[in-house]
């Protein structure tokens, strides 16, 4: 009984509140994650279109995660995550009445800037948890987006046997319940008195001291590097499973679904205790060596049990990866500026989100269906080699 009580009672401080938060926005990003490539097809589009409206998801990204980050440092986190709550409502529903490749692009932009606000709720992990205890929010964050690829895609598969456009709907749903649930239960993180500096920052000087600085540039560029990778395996994955596999729908879903649930023991149960042990950056350094030899297996495999081991290998060590990266450039920024660090932070992963999808899928198509998850693996493997490099200076110590 005291231990049930303790459980629940998780779900009554911020952080669990916030954790609840993602969860339920993440079942809606993740209902439609191995079903959207599948309806682009549907619709017309050829795989580069389809790499066009990913990257265009992340082209708003990158553009609005800083905006994002500055307000909620301003004017707090709850309103700028009640904001992205209600944009993401409104863009499922205008993705599943999408009718052409216009409609569907621009709800996919329209989702993009919806989403770029998930660095207030990284931001909002750092005002409530203690700097040793960083790593472990940053991970229950994580954890919340596995839970949501669990649920989501298991429940997306489930709805696209009745519509192949219900599970949009079904997800604009969630986000708007998600919205009522935060206005009535999420309360504002920041601290009286943490304000924002009164003369703002110009942008392009927290670029250059993103991209010079001895502390935060290794951070900033191993998040960009992997992120790239990652997101050249995602958005070529579902056609990877029906090429090679000849998977439908529901099946993508159910490896979605396996994915999710590695990536939810990895970032809710094992980074807390891995990094307690040995540190961020060895926790780092091997999570890299790990996604590369998952993405190596994924590659390789035309059997359904070495396709599963490599799946669960790189959901597990791409979850250490960027729960630890996310945690150190927390830690490098100052307590007033986690929003608009986070926020940069953000936008880089976005302009990681616009080439990669672009990449990854004309070398789908032109050169071989397995070669995204090659490259992918070359460069986790070298994110790895380069964080040996660097793993004495400050920010990574």
């Amino acid at each position: 009984m005291g231990r049930a009580g303790r459980g629940a009672s998780f779900f009554l401080t911020p952080l669990g509140i916030v954790f609840t938060t993602v969860v339920i926005d993440l079942i809606g990003f993740g209902l439609v994650l191995p079903i959207l490539p599948l309806w682009a097809e549907e619709i017309g589009a050829t795989p580069v279109e389809i790499g066009i409206i990913t990257a265009s998801y992340a082209v708003a990204q990158l553009l609005f995660a800083p905006v994002w980050g500055r307000l909620s440092d301003r004017h707090g986190r709850r309103p700028v995550i009640l904001v992205s709550l209600a944009g993401s409502a409104v863009a499922a529903l205008f993705i599943g009445l999408a009718g052409s490749l216009l409609l569907l692009l621009i709800a996919r932009v329209l989702q993009g800037i919806a989403g770029a606000s998930y660095a207030a709720a990284q931001a909002y992990v750092a005002d409530v948890t203690e700097p040793k205890d960083r790593a472990k929010g940053m991970g229950m964050i994580g954890a919340a987006f596995g839970l949501g690829f669990v649920l989501g895609p298991a429940i997306g598969a489930l709805f696209s046997t009745i519509d192949q456009r219900l599970p949009f709907f079904v997800a604009s749903g969630l986000a708007a319940a998600n919205f009522v649930i935060a206005y009535v239960r999420l309360p504002e993180s920041r601290r009286p008195g943490a304000t924002a500096p009164e003369a703002p920052v110009p942008r392009l000087a927290i670029v250059r001291r993103a991209l010079s600085s001895r502390d935060l540039a290794p951070l900033v560029w191993l998040s960009f590097v992997s992120t790239f990778a990652f997101v050249g395996m995602e958005t070529t994955f579902a056609l990877f499973g029906d090429r090679r596999f000849s998977y439908s729908p529901v099946q993508m879903g159910l490896l979605f679904t396996f994915i999710g649930v590695m990536a939810v023991f990895s970032q809710g149960y094992l980074v807390g205790r891995v990094v307690e042990r040995w540190g961020e950056s060895r926790v780092m350094i091997a999570g890299f060596g790990g996604t590369a030899a998952g993405l190596m297996l994924v590659a390789v495999s035309h059997d359904l049990w070495l396709l599963l081991v490599g799946l669960a290998l790189l959901a597990i060590a791409s979850g250490l990866v960027f729960s630890t990266t996310t945690a150190l450039i927390s830690l490098a920024a100052g307590e007033r500026e986690q929003g608009m660090v986070l926020g940069l932070s953000a936008s880089v992963g976005g302009a990681a989100r616009i080439g990669a999808p672009l990449l990854a899928t004309v070398l789908f198509e032109h050169v071989g269906i397995a070669v995204p998850l090659i490259l992918g693996a070359a460069l986790f493997a070298l994110c790895a080699a380069a964080a040996l490099r660097v793993v004495g200076r400050p920010a990574l110590a």
